[in-house]
């Protein structure tokens, strides 16, 4: 059965990783294969019961047997149910036209800033003129919806804001409620970057196949409704969300409130980036949600109170057990406090994980079974799997399923206490077996951790020790005890949990603040990763295992995985997608450079902390010789602050206003000059605009917009920011020959007002890419444009439609990858 069920899950993690899926004639196919191989191996498996005896090779034919139908069954079901989420896709006659929208708020809300973000179930749809009703009908029928005010969209715009046109205060968003609004909708789509999760990934597994924001105008309307909790779903959103309104109500703009409504109901929207920041550098992430360790805390707190209340049941004297065994009231209100819990948390990966497992060794229980830890483990697998195939790509299914695990294979060969040990003895072992789960932890979701983070946390088996007995019977006891009584009780309990956070925090904060603490690395490639994995597993294994030391052997090539650095005399550039802005990194031999950081996606995000950093990381940067701000516009410059504390910056370029806080990014800063030139490992970086003489006009920044070109003694690429028709024009009549690239990053994203016949005709392009979001409000790239680029015989790029671009030189030859060619998985809208 174990056998059975890891190998379901491998072929539901094959199936994830495939650039397409297998028509279903094949599907079918291999349905019938399977069930043909199904019925053979239970007829060997009945001859071999009948037979005199199994031999060591029959055995070993079983298994490969078992494995290969556990594979195939798995891959198939994990397509089948892919397949019926396909079909399901927004029409592209219906992307980006305001929609007439009625329907009911679905699922937990979470404020960003001034912004909602929401999924919305339409119940109807109006449909607006040239749109079939055929299309209207194929529109998903849950969406995920953001509502903002214009003030937040247009952060970073240069032209004023009309305040009598404006929503400055959204009215708050509850589960249940019916609206009627005016939307505009688009398919699913998230920037791609190299090396890095896959954040579309999420959407496709939520089911959620259209995404969209709310239209001020006209402004949307609340539809009084009796019925607003009509399911049970909508009713467990309501009860959450009241959970955390009162919780911010009790607590206020406190610190670590954030943290507080995560430990309660699993959402960690709110965490503030200094928290999340302690957490990912000492190793305790966690604790920002609900883990199966505490849903099996609370459930095997619940047991041992039901069990103790039913023994001494007051008026019965002791008889309740012989009406009802203790052991089955205890499972079942253990059970049933994991569900709630469970529930209470969104069901996540790990909290679904540990009630499963609860519920399974329960279930044993009511049956007069008696189960083990490795079998609840695999019936938790295989439910997680069944119920979302998607699961197997989140880091919450690696981090859970992993240090279970490893639990379970290194602590089978602990020693139990005997009755007879004293009290230090007992003690002493009780330690011991909690420095050995912690150890196996550890080893364990070292390789997870690469693979997602990029980061292996030094300090994190002392943070851990410390942090997990005090957030899982301290800080987490009282949070739910504050879910649970009525006020004005659950504020004192809250505030209690909040200054059991402040305390956890300090330590953290000493934890976290040597450089040293977190070991950087580049995120590992699937048979390095394999590696590791196979090296955790050898040095967890029991004493006595022949060579478990080599098992280290396993990790060196953690330390030299992916890409390596170009060459002396080469370079390589990676234009990231970071949808609407501007963000590129430039690698030689032993330097690295970034131009521009991405743009803000309002008070809580920005491209920096989302992608630009976790993109670096990925590829072992833990330093930046040089960044380069084009201009002060908020699509480049919106991530730099984070990207900064991510990162050491050594020294800054930029074309900023003198009063600008952002020139204390780095040690050193300048501004950037016409004829500022460097060398770099054979590599040359030359500043070709502005003039040294210019000044920065707050109402017209993109004239002094930095311009770097970048060259080798063969090839070049040129990266001008946002420059106009104007600065073009200035840069050809100074120095034409000065110009030519092989690779140009679009002028102003490909806008009207750049790239002119005789701009293009000195630099003189090979390819040309341009960095747009997917459908963005500026219309970038303009058709023209893009047209007398092609004119001229240009390849073309662009982010929106092929994810970052990376182009490398050799022997004089560049060579260009695209992320969603070369990382296609079939849930991407091609």
């Amino acid at each position: 059965m174990r056998v059975g069920v890891c190998a379901f899950a491998f072929g539901v993690l094959v199936l994830q990783q495939s650039a397409q899926l297998p028509d279903r004639a094949h599907g079918a196919a291999l349905g019938i294969v399977l069930c043909v191989q199904l019925g053979a191996c239970a007829v060997w498996r009945w001859r071999a019961a009948t037979s005199r005896g199994r031999t060591r090779l029959r055995r070993g034919f079983e298994w490969v047997w078992i494995v290969s139908i556990g594979i195939g069954v798995g891959y198939l079901y994990a397509g089948w149910r892919a397949h019926l989420r396909l079909d399901i896709a927004l029409p592209a006659a219906v992307e980006g036209r305001d929609l007439g929208v009625e329907g009911r708020v679905s699922g937990l809300p979470v404020q960003m800033g001034d912004a909602w973000r929401f999924d919305f179930d339409l119940s109807e749809i109006d449909a607006p003129r040239g749109i079939d009703a055929a299309d209207i009908a194929r529109i998903p029928r849950r969406v995920s919806l953001t509502y903002q005010t214009e003030r937040t969209k247009l952060s970073g715009r240069r032209d004023p804001i009309d305040p009598t046109d404006r929503i400055d205060r959204l009215p708050p968003i509850w589960p249940g409620e019916r609206w009627h609004m005016t939307v505009r909708l688009r398919r699913p789509h998230r920037p791609v970057n190299f090396d890095t999760p896959f954040p579309e990934a999420d959407l496709f597994a939520r089911n959620i196949r259209a995404t969209g924001t709310v239209r001020e105008r006209p402004v949307p309307v609340r539809v009084p409704s009796a019925h607003d909790a009509s399911t049970l779903r909508i009713a467990l959103a309501r009860l959450r969300a009241d959970i955390r309104a009162r919780i911010e109500h009790a607590l206020g703009n406190a610190a670590h409130a954030g943290i507080v409504v995560a430990l309660a109901i699993g959402d960690a929207s709110g965490v503030s980036a200094d928290d999340q920041r302690r957490f990912a550098r000492t190793g305790t992430r966690h604790l920002i949600a609900v883990s199966g360790l505490h849903v099996s805390l609370v459930a095997g707190a619940i047991a041992g109170l039901a069990s103790l209340a039913w023994r001494r049941l007051f008026g019965l004297r002791g008889r309740a057990p012989l009406w009802w065994a203790t052991p089955r009231v205890a499972a079942v209100c253990g059970g049933s406090a994991a569900l709630a819990y469970a529930a209470l948390a969104g069901f996540g990966v790990p909290a679904l994980r540990a009630f499963v497992m609860f519920a399974t060794g329960a279930a044993a229980t009511l049956a007069d079974r008696r189960t083990t830890s490795s079998i609840a483990l695999c019936a938790a697998l295989g439910g997680v799997v069944l119920i979302d195939p998607w699961a197997v790509v989140s880091v919450g299914f690696w981090l859970s399923f992993g240090a279970v695990a490893a639990m379970l294979w290194f602590g089978d060969a602990r020693r139990v206490p005997s009755r007879d040990d004293g009290i230090l003895r007992t003690v002493a072992s009780g330690l011991s077996s909690a420095a050995r789960a912690q150890w196996a932890v550890t080893i364990a979701l070292v390789p997870p951790a690469l693979a997602f983070f990029s980061q292996i946390p030094l300090l994190g088996p002392v943070a851990n020790a410390f942090a997990i007995p005090w957030a899982s019977f301290i800080v987490t006891p009282l949070t739910l005890i504050g879910v649970i009584v009525p006020a004005p009780l659950d504020a004192y309990a809250w505030r209690l949990a909040h200054a059991a956070l402040d305390a956890l925090m300090t330590g953290a904060d000493w934890l976290a603040s040597p450089r040293w603490a977190v070991l950087e690395l580049r995120a590992p490639d699937a048979c390095v990763l394999a590696l590791s994995i196979a090296g955790a597993i050898w040095m967890l294994t029991p004493r006595g295992w022949p060579m478990r030391w080599a098992g280290w052997w396993l990790w060196l090539p953690l330390a030299w995985p992916g890409t390596t650095r170009p060459p002396p005399g080469e370079f390589r550039v990676t234009v990231l997608d970071v949808g609407q802005g501007a963000a590129a990194f430039v690698e030689t031999h032993a330097h690295g450079l970034l131009f521009d950081t991405g743009p803000s996606y309002g008070e809580a995000a920005d491209a920096g902390q989302a992608i630009v950093a976790p993109a670096l990381k990925a590829q072992g940067v833990t330093r930046l010789d040089r960044l380069v701000i084009s201009h002060a516009d908020a699509d480049h410059i919106g991530g730099a602050a984070s990207v900064a504390a991510s990162i050491d910056v050594e020294a800054l370029l930029a074309s900023l206003p003198g009063d600008d806080t952002r020139w204390r990014l780095a040690g050193r800063a300048a501004a950037c000059a016409a004829g500022q030139t460097w060398n770099w490992d054979g590599v040359t970086f030359e500043m070709r605009w502005p003039p040294a003489d210019a000044r920065v006009d707050a109402h017209a920044r993109n004239a002094t917009s930095c311009v770097l070109r970048v060259s080798n003694a063969a090839l070049a690429v040129l990266l001008p920011g946002d420059i106009e028709a104007a600065q073009e024009r200035a840069l050809v009549a100074a120095a034409p020959g000065a110009l030519r690239a092989d690779l140009l990053l679009a002028p102003h994203h490909g806008s009207r007002t750049s790239s002119t016949e005789a701009f293009l005709d000195a630099v003189a392009p090979r390819d040309v890419v341009f960095q747009v979001g997917y459908r963005n409000r500026f219309g970038h790239p303009h058709s023209a444009i893009v047209a007398r680029y092609a004119a001229h015989g240009v390849r073309l790029h662009r982010s929106d439609r092929d994810g970052a671009v990376r182009a490398t030189t050799s022997a004089g030859v560049m060579t260009i990858e695209r992320a969603r060619e070369t990382r296609h998985r079939y849930w991407m809208d091609d």
